[in-house]
C-alpha cells in the first residue's frame, strides 16, 4: 500500500535536501579555491626563483674592525673619572658585478637603507647603538658616535634606520659626515656599533701606564663574554628600475684576548663559491 508524506516530512526532506546542496557546494568552492591558491602560490615561487636565478648584488667582503676607548670625566684629566666604551666599525662591500659586468640601470643603485636594526646580547652590559660610520673615521673612536643620545641599557635594542644619500659623480660629495653611497657601488657601507660605558667611573691605579685601546678592558676587568652582541639589519638596495634587493645582515661580535693584548681585533669574511651572500629580489 503506497504511503503519502504528511505536509511536515515534506519540509523535513526539502530542508535535509537543501543543507545537503549547500554543504556539497561548500566543499567544491572550497576546493576550488584551495586549488587556485596552490597554483598562485607555485607560480609566485616561480617567479621568485627565475628572479633571483643569477643575483644582481651581492655582499663581497665584511670587516670588523673592533677596540674600546676612554673619556675622562675629570677637568685635571687625571684619569680617576673613566667612562670606557667598546666599538666596532663595519664596513661592508657590494659586488655589483658577478653577473652584469658592465653598469646598467639595473646593477647601480639610486637608495640604500638600513632598517630593521636590532642588538641582541645576552647580559646587559654597557648601552648599544649602531648607526653611520664616517669612513674618515674607520678603525678610530668618533667623539660624535659617544656625543649620542642613548636611552636605556638592555639585552635587546632596536636602533632608528640609516638612509643613505646616492652620489653619481665623484666630485658630487665630498662630505662624509652623513650617510653617502656611490650610485656604482664603488664605497662601502660603513656602520658603527658602539657600546658605551661598559665601566663607568673607572680610576686608574698610580703609577700605571694606560693606553686608549682594547687593552683597557683587560685593565679594567671586563669580562669579554659579556660584550658578545649579535648584531641585525636589513639592508636594502633599490636599483634605478625602481627594483628593491634586499638581503638580512647578522653578525656576532665576540672577542678573544687578542683585543686586548694587541688593543684592537681585526676580521674579515668573504663571499664564496660555498657560501654566496646574495640579495633577494623583492618581487
Amino acid at each position: 500500500m503506497k504511503r503519502n508524506l504528511t505536509r511536515t516530512q515534506k519540509l523535513v526532506l526539502s530542508v535535509v535536501i537543501v543543507v545537503v546542496f549547500v554543504a556539497l557546494l561548500a566543499y567544491f568552492v572550497l576546493k576550488l579555491y584551495k586549488s587556485f591558491g596552490e597554483e598562485k602560490f607555485v607560480n609566485q615561487a616561480v617567479e621568485i626563483s627565475e628572479a633571483n636565478e643569477k643575483p644582481v648584488f651581492k655582499i663581497q667582503r665584511v670587516l670588523l674592525f673592533s677596540s674600546a676607548y676612554a673619556i675622562d670625566n675629570t677637568e685635571e684629566h687625571s684619569l680617576k673619572d673613566l667612562d670606557i666604551s667598546q666599538y666596532t666599525d663595519i664596513a661592508i662591500q657590494i659586488d655589483n658585478k658577478s653577473y652584469i659586468p658592465d653598469l646598467t640601470q639595473e646593477n647601480t643603485v639610486k637608495a640604500v637603507k638600513i632598517s630593521d636594526i636590532e642588538l641582541k646580547s645576552s647580559q646587559p652590559t654597557g648601552i648599544k647603538s649602531l648607526t653611520y660610520k664616517n669612513p674618515s673615521e674607520f678603525g678610530h673612536f668618533s667623539l660624535s658616535d659617544a656625543a649620542q643620545v642613548y636611552t636605556s641599557a638592555d639585552t635587546n635594542t632596536q636602533c632608528a634606520p640609516i638612509d643613505y644619500s646616492v652620489v653619481y659623480k665623484n666630485d658630487q660629495n665630498s662630505d662624509y659626515s652623513t650617510p653617502t653611497f656611490y650610485t656604482d657601488c664603488s664605497n662601502s657601507i660603513y656602520l658603527g656599533f658602539i657600546n658605551r660605558n661598559v665601566v663607568s667611573h673607572y680610576s686608574l691605579p698610580d703609577n700605571n701606564n694606560i693606553a686608549f685601546n682594547g687593552s683597557l678592558l683587560k685593565q679594567a676587568n671586563v669580562d669579554l663574554n659579556s660584550l658578545s652582541t649579535e648584531v641585525n639589519f636589513k639592508i636594502t638596495l633599490t636599483n634605478n628600475q625602481n627594483e628593491n634587493f634586499i638581503y638580512n645582515v647578522k653578525i656576532n661580535l665576540s672577542f678573544d684576548e687578542g683585543i686586548t693584548t694587541n688593543g684592537y681585533s681585526f676580521q674579515g669574511k668573504e663571499s664564496s663559491e660555498g657560501k654566496q651572500y646574495n640579495f633577494f629580489k623583492d618581487v
